[in-house]
């Protein structure tokens, strides 16, 4: 993706992009142009000694024993959950559930993005909803990405008798046998040239050794080799050169070490790629890509762009060839489908929005030659109109490509373009009641089970996104709700049988989403566990300490 971009215009407005660092000029002196451009990018020097550009990636070489990038990451160490959370219980969960949540060939920057934004949400919510957030979309994220081997419990091995057939079977077989087709005449040619085909080619002999003077040098333990030098010698060995489609890519591997890819400048390319005239055409991307109801009006507005640009081309034309008089573009009726946009029409798009942005025109001189019928060369000169900003505008083109093909690559965006996804997308959330989510999911598994309209991956995402929607709301109560846990908590035995008698009778109470009423039912239960523990410690408390009654005589004096 990096040859599709102008390195000028690179420079120009993106000059601290990745893509850069990683491109160095190449002007005839590999000395000159490798310290000059350490000198132009002396933050990257550690990165540009010890990388190498493989294609459109950025690899390094790392060893067996190099730890995991879980093990990289600092604020995912248990110290640093348990210092967090205050808890080595919850420090373990936390740890376990973004294990859970990363994809199997999660790197370090993965990592660290997820634990830094649900650090952000238990310092903003309580500890215990996030967790069950994680765990919940980490269950549903292993059984996406496990394979059949992982989710396979136990299985058993046992001999099956042969098995007999009935009489009835037999006389069916019998009657086949009858009928079977004859066998194909023989070919004794053929099978003659196959015979001795196969005596030529089954009789191969060695005829001589490939002698190999690195492999008598290094791996000999001949002389006063040491353990260590037998170790260095056989990895020399081992090492091979990397190639890539372009020739030697500059680094060396062993049968011990693996790349690892450290950046993808296809990933890295965004909306600061481009000049601020054209950032508004990267944020329209998305809506058209999605359309429907997400980007149902940027579809119409695109497509009746389009729509217009074609009817002012063909009416041009028409009026160049003096068949019809110059009309307006306006009667063309666009298209009024909220369909996504296929990739022909992102190119026509593309190319209109691209036209009225850089509509500058200049008129330059141009010379040419041409000759008469007597063969005699002239010169003359003709006015012509170019555009100035053509080499701008191939470059945003290519930007643009490139952002609306990456597109491609997410699930979720890639799924949104189907209608059935979005709107069950949309709809859960929009919801603010979990009884309106639970409806919703009964219709996205009728969407996928009787109406075929939705395939399992995207199930799977839908019931995900409907788990996260339901933790989302259950910190959403109304004043109302609040007040009644407020008085569930300091609630008597007497008077928590009237407030549960409240609930299923009162008119606020009935008027109340399913997830406040599960709130509320909840602190019901907590405070009658509550109450229980406190009558068993009096219980034991008067068992311990007995109240003896003792009688007094009181004796009065006679008068």
């Amino acid at each position: 993706m990096a040859e599709q971009l102008n390195m000028e215009q690179l420079r120009n407005f993106a000059p601290q992009s990745p893509i850069l660092a990683f491109s160095p000029q190449n002007t005839g002196s590999p000395l000159q142009d490798w310290c000059a451009h350490l000198g132009q990018n002396p933050m990257r020097r550690r990165e540009l000694e010890e990388f190498a550009v493989l294609g459109d990636v950025v690899v390094r070489i790392a060893d067996e024993l190099e730890p995991e990038p879980l093990d990289r990451v600092k604020i995912m160490s248990l110290e640093y959950a348990v210092k967090v959370l205050g808890n080595e219980e919850d420090g373990r969960e936390f740890v376990r559930c973004v294990k859970a949540i990363a994809s199997p060939d999660a790197g370090q920057f993965e990592y660290a993005q997820i634990a830094a934004y649900y650090y952000g949400e238990i310092r903003k919510r309580e500890t215990a909803n996030v967790l069950k957030e994680m765990g919940l979309l980490g269950l549903q994220l292993e059984s996406v990405t496990a394979t059949i081997a992982d989710r396979e419990i136990g299985y058993e091995e046992f001999e099956r008798a042969e098995q007999k057939l009935t009489v009835a079977d037999q006389r069916r077989v019998q009657e086949a046998s009858k009928n079977r087709t004859p066998l194909p005449p023989r070919t004794p040619i053929f099978d003659e040239e196959l015979k001795h085909v196969i005596q030529r080619v089954g009789r191969q002999k060695i005829s001589r050794m490939i002698h190999d003077e690195y492999e008598n040098y290094f791996l000999s333990d001949d002389g006063d080799k040491s353990i260590d030098d037998l170790d260095r010698d056989f990895l020399t060995f081992e090492n091979l050169e990397q190639y890539d489609e372009n020739g030697i890519v500059g680094l060396t591997m062993n049968s011990g070490q693996r790349s690892v890819v450290v950046f993808d400048f296809e990933c890295e390319i965004d909306a600061s790629f481009l000049p601020p005239d054209a950032r508004p055409i990267a944020s329209e991307l998305g809506r058209l890509f999605v359309g429907h109801s997400l980007g149902g009006t940027a579809v119409r507005g695109a497509r009746h762009l389009i729509a217009e640009a074609m009817a002012e081309r063909s009416e041009w034309a028409a009026f160049l060839t003096g068949q019809v008089q110059l009309a307006s573009a306006a009667t063309c009726s666009p298209e009024q489908s909220t369909h996504p946009l296929s990739d022909h029409e992102f190119e026509e798009w593309l190319a209109v929005k691209l036209d009225r942005i850089y509509s500058h025109r200049a008129t330059r001189s141009v010379r040419r030659i041409r000759s008469n019928r007597h063969r005699q060369a002239f010169e003359y000169t003709v006015d012509q109109e170019v555009n100035p900003d053509l080499e701008e505008m191939q470059y945003v083109a290519a930007v643009c490509r490139i952002m609306w093909n990456r597109q491609y690559e997410d699930f979720h965006i890639r799924s949104l373009r189907h209608k059935a996804y979005q709107d069950i997308y949309l709809a859960l959330r929009d919801t603010l009641d979990t009884a309106d989510v639970a409806e919703i999911k009964k219709q996205a598994y009728a969407a996928f089970k009787e109406h075929q309209k939705l395939s399992l991956k995207e199930f799977t995402a839908l019931n995900t996104v409907a788990k996260s929607q339901e933790a989302r709301l259950r910190d959403r109560i109304s004043t109302l709700t609040r007040k009644w846990l407020g008085t569930i908590a300091s609630a008597s035995s007497g008077r928590l049988r009237y407030l549960k008698f409240s609930l299923y009778n009162d008119a606020g109470a009935k008027a109340m989403k399913r997830q406040e009423k599960q709130r509320l039912w909840d602190a019901v239960r907590s405070r009658e566990a509550e109450l229980k523990i406190e009558a068993k410690a009096f219980g034991e408390r008067a068992q311990q300490n007995p109240v003896v009654q003792t009688r007094v005589v009181r004796v009065v004096p006679a008068a």
